[in-house]
């Protein structure tokens, strides 16, 4: 595999038959209630019922976990439930999952607010009658940041990470199968930190892993994206994904109709203050990884999910001027395109993607009111997306032949850039906080090549301090992102 990034230039499209369009559902609030409600997780059983958690905070330290579901695909909720039932401490990182019985599996992370006292809870649901917790992690506190999975044969898999076991911590796991808890077990039992991000289980049982990790002789600096493999608890070796600099949180996985897997992360891209930091991907061939590509610059809460026609769709949130911007990305005739599904003050976090036939679900936190740097009020909310199979043939290029040079500039940025319609274009420069620094462009835009140039000045004609800009080019829905470095 090279060791390069790949710099991928994002083209945007736009419909010319806006009726044609795949749009997302407007947002369906699940949580109702009023306050911090965060941490979702949610699961579509094989009878439609789409199972939803998350956590609420009452104070400071003192969060629960509650559950609800849907029995008509999304439109209207069940009243929220607290299975934590505990009136004093904090719960949260909840999971669900369903099996073929439709009993509902809900884990989560118990007494967070005293870390060297956290344990994993489970509790289940038979549709009548809530099981008495069941604690999964028995023995083992300080274990935290838990993830739950089922396979096909109905084996229920609880992961979480175990802060004090050999020097830097451990990943552990049990599966639950045939009424009873199996022994503890450990993917890879040395000092090396390697921590879960995210499981898909296969039509073979075979479990596909995307984890962080670094050597027991490195530091949370050097932590790295990594994927593995395990079947009938045998653990593959690690491969390594991401190159380069740190990664974030962010980390998703998605395997494709040959049961290969593709990853989305988050990840520093420079050395520059403040770091930037981009979207990558990379995909699994049979063969070898391929070299990340950085589809936007300046994100957080990734996913992806790979609909029933085997197409990639990538989630996340995006800063801009007046707010944060909701984005969804697919790949067309090669390039990454960027659609805006919602924009607002505050933006959407936890991204959980699922696709389920023709349509894919989206449910995330929606901020509604902060406080200072605090959250004051935010809510769970469903969205959905109708895949066409013809979707390349609706798409007409709007502009091409995008280029940005020289690239580092001192003084002067060219643009250039071809339109195949008349359409209104936005053309702005951001700094890496999401401000805005100039606005190039703000108008119609006939037929042809465009050619634009900036002189590394802002909105008040100063030059710009030296570092990485945003450049940023929508019409209509559609955006792209790309960096330019000033020195």
């Amino acid at each position: 595999m090279k060791r390069t990034i790949c710099l991928i230039i994002l083209f945007t499209f736009i419909y010319n038959t806006p009726t044609s369009a795949q749009e997302w559902s407007e947002p369906v609030e699940i949580s109702k209630l009023q306050g911090y409600n965060s941490s979702p997780d949610f699961y579509i059983a094989n009878n439609g019922i789409i199972h939803v958690v998350w956590s609420y905070r009452l104070e400071a330290n003192h969060r629960i976990i509650y559950y609800s579901k849907s029995e008509d695909d999304g439109l209207t909720w069940s009243e929220a439930e607290n299975i934590s039932q505990n009136n004093t401490l904090w719960m949260e990182n909840p999971h669900v999952v369903v099996d073929s019985d439709n009993q509902v599996y809900i884990s989560y992370d118990y007494n967070a607010g005293n870390p060297s006292d956290m344990l994993i809870f489970l509790r289940k649901y038979n549709g009548e009658y809530w099981s008495a917790i069941d604690t999964v992690s028995n023995g083992w506190y300080g274990s935290d940041h838990n993830s739950l999975y089922i396979d096909n044969n109905d084996r229920v898999y609880c992961f979480w990470y175990c802060d004090w076991y050999n020097n830097n911590g451990s990943m552990v796991y049990r599966y639950y199968e045939n009424d009873q808890w199996s022994d503890f077990l450990i993917p890879y039992d040395n000092s090396d930190v390697y921590f879960i991000g995210k499981i898909v289980i296969d039509n073979n049982n075979i479990l596909h892993c995307s984890a962080y990790h670094y050597y027991y002789y490195q530091s949370n600096n050097d932590l790295e994206i990594v994927y593995s493999t395990c079947q009938n608890n045998n653990w593959s070796n690690i491969s390594q994904v991401s190159v380069d600099y740190k990664v974030w949180v962010g980390n998703d996985l998605a395997i494709n109709n040959l049961n290969h897997p593709q990853i989305v992360w988050r990840q520093t891209l420079s050395n520059s203050a403040p770091p930037n930091d981009g979207s990558l991907y990379a995909f699994y061939d049979g063969t070898e990884w391929s070299d990340p590509e950085i589809i936007v610059e300046d994100p957080s809460d990734q996913a992806i999910v790979i609909d029933s026609y085997n197409k990639t769709h990538i989630i996340d949130n995006e800063k801009y001027e007046d707010g944060y911007r909701l984005i969804h990305y697919q790949k067309k005739n090669a390039e990454w395109i960027g659609e805006i599904i919602n924009e607002d003050n505050y933006g959407n976090f936890l991204n959980k993607l699922i696709n389920k036939g023709n349509l894919i679900y989206l449910v995330n936190g929606k901020v509604d009111t902060i406080y200072g740097a605090s959250i004051v009020e935010s809510n769970i909310v469903l969205r959905k997306y109708e895949v066409l199979v013809n979707t390349d043939e609706v798409l007409p290029v709007t502009f091409s032949k995008f280029a940005i040079f020289p690239n580092p500039i001192s003084t002067q940025a060219n643009i250039q850039y071809h339109l195949s319609n008349t359409v209104h274009i936005e053309l702005k420069i951001y700094n890496l906080k999401g401000e805005l620094i100039k606005t190039l462009v703000n108008k119609k835009q006939s037929t042809g090549t465009q050619r634009i140039k900036w002189n590394a000045t802002d909105k008040n004609g100063k030059e710009v301090s030296p570092g990485l800009y945003l450049i940023r080019l929508k019409a209509g829905k559609q955006i792209m992102t790309r960096s330019v470095e000033v020195f």
